[in-house]
């Protein structure tokens, strides 16, 4: 889902999977910001492909909509974290357009455990 790495000094974020692995455990926090061109969208939170948290937006007079879920996680050494958009809506999703960053992924360590 994501063409491109802003930031990642650890190298934990592999563009083809589209997934965070945790380098250490301890508390994360993790935004991400959907931006979808049709007026309903759902993100998924995954941790080793179980849903952990999800957002969903409607709005049936926008065009477009944004889902920005926020949460603080407890992630162990080798979790792998991914943002899934779900199937039902129609729309596309809009990563960058006009220079301007719409979907984008942020991933913050908070405390080692």
């Amino acid at each position: 889902m994501y063409d491109g790495i802003k930031y990642d000094t650890g190298n934990n974020f592999d563009i083809v999977t589209s997934e965070y692995q945790a380098p250490v455990t301890g508390h994360y926090l993790v935004a991400s910001h959907l931006f979808c061109d049709n007026h309903e969208a759902h993100q998924r939170i995954l941790v080793n492909g179980i849903e952990v948290a999800h957002d969903h937006m409607f709005d049936g007079y926008e065009p477009s909509v944004v889902t920005e879920p926020t949460i603080i996680l407890r992630l162990n050494s080798g979790d792998r974290l991914a943002i899934q958009k779900q199937g039902a809506f129609a729309g596309n999703v809009i990563g960058v357009h006009n220079g301007r960053l719409y979907t984008w992924l942020s991933v913050a360590l908070i405390n080692i455990e």
